[in-house]
């Protein structure tokens, strides 16, 4: 009895240690001392939690297309605050602003972004 209640326990600890590593720690990825501002065409909305994505079709400095990825809060946040799929969809052309990945990804955290009606939302 006592090595079947070590197994479970051992077992619990496992599956609780792999969903804490599976979210990463914000500061770990995201630079919070920088911002990047980008604009361009949303390809994607996923919303889902934990986090919602959009994918943004936007041009480089050297006018290359780059596909940025911006990572948002969870969609019951969202909601609040009056970002839905209903409003926001693929073809919209959008600016963002955001904290970039400390290894230069295209990937940020979105911390404003203006839609297509020039309405500013605050992420945060």
């Amino acid at each position: 009895m006592r090595v079947g209640i070590i197994g479970f326990v051992l077992s619990l600890t496992a599956f609780m240690a792999q969903n804490a590593s599976g979210h990463h720690s914000f500061t770990a990825l995201f630079d919070p001392s920088r911002t990047v501002e980008i604009a361009g065409i949303v390809t994607e909305f996923q919303f889902r939690a934990p986090h919602c994505y959009i994918r943004l079709d936007a041009a480089g400095s050297d006018g290359v297309r780059i596909e940025w990825e911006l990572e948002t809060t969870s969609p019951g946040q969202l909601i609040r605050i009056g970002l839905t799929p209903e409003n926001l969809k693929p073809g919209d052309r959008i600016s963002a602003i955001g904290n970039p990945t400390r290894d230069g990804r295209p990937l940020m955290r979105l911390l404003t972004i203006t839609m297509p009606g020039g309405e500013e939302i605050e992420i945060q």
